[in-house]
């Protein structure tokens, strides 16, 4: 993700600049945020997703499911889906359920959503650092979960922190590719 410098107002000028590009091509970006665990943050995390696209005058739509993948797409929840985030932990599954999903979503005609894939992670990253580098990898902060938990805050970052905009500007990075086709 290339940021940029903040503006006056704490937002990263890069973004502002892939917004503005998005908002030509689409009224509304559609981003799901799929939870490969029940355990994992997934409504806070698509929360300040939502937060950050209203910060930069995006139009958005972000929806959060999983990990029931059949549910989530009886309840229409990968219907105008531009971009998938796919949230997982740093357990020693973590990358095989990833893979699973992707296959799953090019078995049930689902290949624009395997294609446009982030996998954001939480907790600290494996040293080998096998997951496929097809997908984009964004970290979440090594604290991320216990110190939402334990401090009452939703996020325990800076809003105008370079980290709090990682997964924000991997989607628009995502989302400025799918505006050029």
């Amino acid at each position: 993700m290339k940021a940029g410098r903040n503006t006056s107002d704490g937002l990263p000028t890069g973004l502002q600049e892939q917004a503005k590009a998005i908002t030509a091509v689409h009224a509304e970006l559609g981003v799901l945020l799929f939870s490969l665990s029940a355990g994992l943050p997934q409504g806070p995390v698509a929360e300040r997703l939502a937060e950050q696209f209203a910060e930069l005058e995006l139009s958005s739509r972000v929806v959060s499911a999983g990990p029931a993948r059949v549910g989530a797409v009886l309840d229409g929840k990968f219907t105008g889906i531009h971009v998938l985030v796919v949230l997982g932990d740093s357990g020693s599954d973590t990358e095989d359920q990833l893979m699973d999903l992707v296959h799953w979503l090019l078995a049930n005609g689902r290949q624009q959503l395997a294609e446009n894939l982030i996998f954001a992670q939480t907790g600290k990253q494996k040293a080998s650092g096998s997951t496929a580098p097809a997908f984009a990898r964004v970290m979440l902060e090594q604290n991320f979960v216990s110190a939402t938990r334990k401090s009452g805050l939703r996020f325990p970052w800076a809003a105008s922190s370079d980290k709090s905009w990682a997964l924000a500007g991997a989607v628009l990075d995502y989302a400025t590719g799918l505006a050029a086709e």
